[in-house]
């Protein structure tokens, strides 16, 4: 993996699940627990209707060095950005060489 390419900030948030008092579940990403430095390609959109609402939605892949603990329940967030983007694919490139993450941007 050429190093040349990797302009972005990358961080990872970990699912951290808590039960309370009457036994239900909540989810939350407490704070980043990697950081890293990727590639970003854009590779596709879409717009469609949800609820009578019109939504639109971008697909992004993510180039980044191979690490083995992220997960596809993780948060990203971008560039310090204020959108957090959810995982929902993970391919190891090579042999431990790169991983490319396909992220969908979390509706708020």
């Amino acid at each position: 993996m050429r190093s040349g390419g990797l302009y972005h900030r990358i961080k990872f948030y970990a699912k951290v699940s808590t039960r309370d008092d009457y036994g239900a579940s909540t989810d939350t990403w407490p704070t980043a627990t990697r950081e890293t430095r990727g590639e970003i390609r854009y590779t596709g959109g879409s717009r469609g209707l949800s609820s009578e609402e019109k939504f639109y939605s971008r697909s992004m892949e993510l180039l980044v060095r191979y690490q083995s603990g992220i997960t596809e329940t993780m948060k990203v967030l971008i560039d310090e950005g204020t959108d957090y983007y959810l995982i929902s694919y993970i391919e190891e490139v090579g042999r431990h060489d790169s991983l490319r993450i396909i992220l969908e941007k979390e509706n708020a």
